[in-house]
């Protein structure tokens, strides 16, 4: 699947460096600093990297909660966007969780991880993208990567991603019906299949979280309506 991609020789020197006996969370969270290459001046590369560290950490939360073992959980996160280096085109972009399990199965296998806890990994990762159209036999552990995923897009960082992207130079009304749309979303998404009780429950918060935010900001712009009313003497 790698095969004849730009960035694949890149990733076959970066595998050079890793080998069995290693500490397995330190070399994944090398390995993946190096893979994605977070620099200064290149905000897509900083975000990946960073992001992967917050899915790392909802799954050592979730792992922690569960009274897992958090060591893959942290790990498959981590790793869960890898394929991202692959891409070559934005056409690319469904793909990239395909790409990120190959890419993690190499390393896995280098480092000499378990074999099962690697193909587990690599499930985890190749379907971390899905809504509800998961595989029926996913276990709660693979589901667990999508679900720490989900988490960090809906936190408090994307409210504010959003804020800059489609909510700032709008008229009152325009972000009142805004508000009204994004609050019907919402609720739609309280069906979302989660892993785990406790996934579910964070998730919940997250919810609960953007309602407040968009019920505070509906709030200020009907005072934007009702004050020039009054203003107008109406």
């Amino acid at each position: 699947m790698l095969k004849g991609k730009k960035e694949l020789k890149r990733l076959n020197k970066i595998l050079i460096g890793y080998a069995p006996g290693v500490d397995p969370i330190k070399a994944t969270h090398s390995f993946v600093k190096e893979l994605l290459n977070p620099q200064p001046d290149r905000y897509d590369l900083t975000y990946r990297y960073e992001h992967s560290l917050r899915v790392a950490l909802w799954g050592k939360r979730i792992a922690e909660s569960e009274g897992w073992d958090s060591e893959p959980l942290v790990m498959a996160c981590l790793l869960h966007d890898v394929g991202y280096p692959l891409l070559e085109s934005m056409e690319e972009w469904n793909k990239h969780p395909l790409y990120g399990a190959e890419v993690a199965k190499r390393f896995l296998q280098k480092i000499g991880y378990y074999e099962e806890l690697t193909e587990n990994i690599c499930q985890a990762i190749r379907i971390h993208d899905r809504w509800n159209d998961v595989p029926e036999d996913a276990t709660p552990f693979e589901l667990s990567v999508r679900d720490a995923d989900d988490l960090d897009r809906f936190d408090i960082m994307r409210v504010c991603m959003i804020g800059r992207s489609d909510i700032g130079e709008r008229s009152a009304k325009e972000l009142i019906e805004v508000c009204e749309k994004r609050q019907q979303t919402l609720t739609d998404w309280q069906d979302r299949i989660c892993g785990t009780d406790t996934a579910k429950a964070f998730w919940e918060e997250k919810l609960q979280m953007r309602s407040r935010f968009y019920e505070a900001l509906q709030a200020e712009m009907q005072g934007t309506l009702d004050i020039e009313k009054l203003l107008q003497g109406e």
